[in-house]
């Protein structure tokens, strides 16, 4: 697996691969929606990432498997939690999962994370019934600090937001 900055060259490698995975991906991804998932909307996406990749508000990157060198996934640093932080998100095509590759897709971010001077922690959020963020979260390294209610967006969900986190290594 590696990462490679998003690019408009796989808009529809990315389009295949959300909509081959749209059961699994909208249980917890408000992004994940059939009435949404248009070529439209995904030269959108790629644009908008572009854009916010120049601005660092967001780096979003493509998951491509070495093998194959097929687009097998998603992830991006955003920045959206606060000074200091950056959260991170995943997801991977569902015919790849269980291979290792989100939480390989993590890691990576979060050590990009560290490239960024004024990042100090990275923040993992997932609903309580993501049993396979929460796993992934837990095999970087990243620990509970919060749980609260919320609204649900989503047929997965069961209204709890677990909030967990990275801190900055010393030696980085």
């Amino acid at each position: 697996m590696r990462l490679d900055k998003v690019v408009t060259g796989r808009v529809t490698a990315l389009s295949e691969a959300v909509i081959a995975s749209l059961p699994e991906l909208e249980q917890f991804m408000d992004w994940a929606r059939p009435e949404i998932s248009t070529a439209a909307h995904f030269h959108e996406f790629v644009a908008r990432s572009l854009q916010e990749w120049e601005t660092d508000k967001s780096h979003t990157f493509h998951v491509i498997e070495r093998a194959t060198d097929e687009l097998v996934g998603g992830c991006a640093l955003v920045r959206r939690v606060g000074p200091g932080a950056i959260e991170i998100g995943y997801w991977i095509r569902s015919d790849r999962t269980g291979r290792g590759y989100a939480t390989e897709a993590a890691r990576a971010c979060v050590e990009a994370a560290w490239t960024l001077p004024d990042i100090g922690r990275v923040e993992i959020r997932f609903d309580a019934a993501n049993v396979a963020s929460a796993r992934v979260a837990e095999k970087v390294g990243a620990t509970e600090i919060e749980r609260r209610d919320v609204e649900i967006d989503n047929p997965g969900e069961i209204g709890i937001e677990v909030i967990t986190q990275v801190v900055r290594p010393a030696h980085s």
